[in-house]
């Protein structure tokens, strides 16, 4: 009885082998689409560039947001809001902004950046640009009547058939303008600067016409 037991224990025993090899060797086929599988799952996904969002430029050009932050221009866009609604903007950043046709009543903007801008057929109403920054500043038609322009950077701003009859010009950097056809008649050019000028049909203070 014994011997039988034995017997029966060493053939379960030999199944319970030959099973497990079984298993094995129908296993080792899978092995290798298994491990790349894993693999693939471990390793990280390649990180995809993300697309700026547009810049919100508001009322500032685009050649000049290039160069400006999104808050840079947010702040200018503010400026410019303070401006419209109070008619004064003090020192403010108004870099590049495009502000053509408008009409503003007294503005007050000494000491403002308006360097880039495009103000051109606009109408400033005894303006205040004492000590402003209007270099290359499109002003072409623009209407600039009796304005205070004294102490300003007007170099290579864009002054083409420009109304300044009677504007307070004393001491402005005009030096590379353009002045062509520009009206200053009774305007006060002392001490100011216009080297390099275009000045081809400018009705000069005294009146005269320049050919």
């Amino acid at each position: 009885m014994v011997f039988l037991q034995t017997r029966i224990y060493v053939f379960m025993k030999k199944i319970t082998l030959l099973s497990i090899a079984l298993l094995i060797f129908a296993a080792t086929p899978e092995l290798p689409q298994v491990g790349l599988h894993l693999s693939a799952i471990g390793q990280p996904k390649t990180p995809q560039p993300k697309k700026d969002d547009p810049k919100n430029l508001g009322y500032v050009s685009p050649e000049i947001a290039e160069k400006l932050s999104q808050q840079e221009i947010d702040k200018i866009n503010a400026n410019v809001e303070l401006l419209l609604q109070t008619q004064s903007c003090i020192r403010c950043d108004l870099r590049g902004v495009k502000l053509v046709n408008i009409r503003l009543k007294n503005p007050i903007l000494t000491g403002a950046d308006l360097s880039d801008a495009n103000l051109s057929r606009s109408t400033f109403e005894l303006a205040d640009f004492v000590n402003t920054n209007l270099a290359r500043t499109d002003l072409s038609g623009a209407v600039l009547k009796e304005a205070r322009i004294s102490n300003t950077n007007l170099r290579k701003a864009n002054l083409n058939k420009t109304n300044l009859d009677g504007a307070d010009l004393r001491f402005s950097d005009l030096r590379d303008a353009n002045l062509s056809g520009a009206n200053l008649r009774n305007a006060n050019m002392e001490g100011a600067s216009w080297d390099r000028a275009s000045m081809v049909g400018t009705t000069m203070p005294d009146g005269r016409k320049n050919q």
